[in-house]
């Protein structure tokens, strides 16, 4: 039924320690140090933000790691209304906006928070900038989101 919200539980935990491997390693270090880091190919010299081991067009190994600017473009985005919490689909205290960003100097989308401005004034091609954590603690949520500039 149209606009009828349906609550439910999502079976995740998130009790394992398992390692993300090199490629999400060395990203995530980059992030403790407030730098975002790309991997690029060697043949066809795309970049790939996050790393990735393979490249997604022509196959070869990657592992050359480049530095990409904290700056890109929204190239799509959605309004979120819920988040999850221990499992648990809640309703957000207010919509806040997903995007797909493009950093400058990569050539794949990286999917963060953006802020800056209410959902309903947020526009595709949009300038945001890298916020970070502070103090920084060494894992993925030190990218803490994108701001609208």
């Amino acid at each position: 039924m149209p606009g009828e919200t349906i609550k439910s539980m999502v079976p995740i935990t998130f009790l394992y320690k398992n390692r993300v491997g090199q490629a999400l390693e060395t990203y995530i270090g980059g992030l403790k140090e407030k730098k975002i880091l790309g991997i690029r190919c060697p043949e066809c010299e795309k970049v790939y933000v996050p790393p990735r081991t393979v490249c997604g067009c022509c196959h070869k190994k990657l592992d050359l790691y480049v530095e990409v600017d904290q700056r890109g473009t929204l190239e799509n985005f959605t309004v979120a209304h819920v988040t999850i919490e221990g499992g648990e689909i809640k309703d957000a205290p207010e919509p806040y906006v997903i995007g797909m960003i493009k950093l400058e100097g990569a050539d794949s989308l990286l999917s963060a928070v953006v802020k800056g401005l209410p959902p309903e004034k947020v526009k595709m091609g949009a300038k945001v900038k890298a916020v970070w954590k502070e103090p920084t603690e060494n894992n993925y949520g030190d990218l803490a989101y994108f701001e609208i500039v």
